[in-house]
């Protein structure tokens, strides 16, 4: 892993100044790509893009994503994760206000069915007669797996088995499991580029692959359209044009006892400055944690969702107004909250490449629209917020927790300084993610 908030894209090197290397050994990551797309019938370049974007065709040892995604092809097994949200855990008020009682308690939602985009591995493993343990564990298998998901995608839209990878536009928008059109446009369009720039790395074992650039790449949209998605509601969201938002807002009412539930209206930056952007672990599944921001009766709040597979973001407060979500009422009233899918407390080891880039989008617009400097001061975790008194340090939540990675590749080349040391600069412009 390399990066939240400053992507690197120093590894994606055109294909023209890439230096020439020695052949790949034999049943090497490279091979395992080259002959599943031959035996699926699926281009090379399309395989790679997806893997990239998924996991920089990383396989972390067989340990799950933070969505329970597993290999390079992040075929998902979610059957295995339990839990609604972290706010539910712990003792500690999200509002982080002693001076008003808490809100009152709220039950968590029920677990709801587990959407397919978290099953991919049920329908690889019917596909490919691999047990899920190989799909999980063995890296050739694994990519046979998202091989053959595709090849059925594209079977399933109708859709030729074609060398050309701009007729796979749809699969591609497909895999990302969005339900949204924007979402699965911009997954797809984030391989697409992908593939038409080119990309070369050295894996978590060792070896290096390449995805040959792609110049002029043609994307055959109508296949999106007969994916038939919905479109998102907008309503005016506050994201850089360039990703998939949508606005699916949080509860607002009067409730008994003179209280109300579950933000405070405001008028940031007029009645108070914004001076933070805080970085959050779910701890559970991206629609249950939405329902919870749509129970006025719940006792936390945030501002933005942000969905693992294919990096899509829901945005429920205006950043005028205060979420409940840091647990310290300094904090809160001079922050944005950012909730990342993910289950960090039951082994989730790594965090998908489309979301780190649709993070690190957003806290860069967010920055600069308030002014927030790119560091590490200023870009917190919420393990990074203290408690307002020693009696409530016990708790806070510790999330993002020790699997987010906020390390940077600056322009030199060499590691940027720890996670710990104050005012390390975030240069997203140096990492390729401009102004959008």
């Amino acid at each position: 892993m390399r990066r939240l908030l400053a992507i690197s894209l120093v590894a994606m090197l055109p294909v023209s100044i890439m230096t020439a290397a020695h052949a790949q050994e034999p049943g090497d990551r490279q091979q395992a790509f080259a002959a599943a797309a031959e035996e699926f019938q699926v281009p090379e370049s399309v395989l790679l893009g997806v893997s990239y974007l998924e996991s920089r065709w990383d396989a972390h040892a067989g340990q799950p994503s933070s969505d329970a995604g597993f290999g390079p092809m992040h075929l998902t097994d979610a059957a295995a994760f339990t839990g609604s949200n972290h706010h539910d855990a712990g003792e500690e008020d999200a509002r982080g206000d002693e001076s008003r009682p808490l809100p009152p308690a709220a039950a968590p939602p029920a677990p709801a069915d587990i959407p397919a985009s978290l099953r991919t591995m049920e329908k690889a493993a019917e596909l490919t007669g691999e047990s899920r343990e190989r799909l999980r564990t063995d890296d050739g298998a694994n990519i046979r797996g998202g091989a053959a998901l595709l090849a059925d995608y594209q079977k399933a839209l109708g859709a030729p088995l074609s060398d050309d990878p701009g007729e796979w536009y749809g699969a591609v928008a497909k895999y990302s499991g969005a339900e949204e059109a924007g979402a699965a446009k911009f997954f797809a369009d984030e391989v697409f580029a992908t593939i038409e720039q080119g990309a070369q790395r050295t894996t978590d074992n060792g070896q290096t692959v390449r995805l040959p650039a792609v110049p002029g790449l043609s994307k055959i949209e109508k296949w999106l359209e007969k994916l038939g998605l919905r479109p998102a509601r907008t309503d005016g969201v506050e994201c850089p044009a360039s990703i998939s938002c949508e606005w699916i807002p949080a509860a607002y009412q009067e409730l008994p006892g003179n209280d109300y539930g579950h933000y405070d209206l405001a008028n940031r930056p007029v009645s108070q400055k914004i001076e933070y952007i805080i970085i959050h672990d779910m701890e559970g599944y991206f629609l249950p944690s939405i329902r919870l921001n749509q129970d006025p009766n719940y006792g936390a709040s945030w501002q933005y969702s942000i969905r693992s597979t294919d990096g899509h973001i829901a945005q429920h407060i205006k950043s005028k107004d205060v979420g409940w979500q840091a647990g310290n009422w300094y904090i809160n009233s001079k922050s944005i909250g950012l909730e990342h899918e993910g289950f960090l407390a039951q082994g989730g080891t790594w965090y998908t490449e489309a979301m780190y880039r649709s993070s690190a989008r957003l806290v860069r617009y967010l920055a600069l629209r308030h002014g927030v400097p790119l560091d590490r001061a200023h870009i917190l975790g919420h393990d990074n917020v203290p408690g307002t008194l020693p009696t409530t340090v016990q708790g806070m939540h510790e999330d993002p927790g020790p699997f987010w990675d906020w390390a940077l590749l600056p322009a030199d080349g060499r590691p940027a300084a720890p996670v710990r040391r104050p005012q390390v600069r975030l240069d997203h412009d140096k990492a390729g993610l401009r102004d959008e």
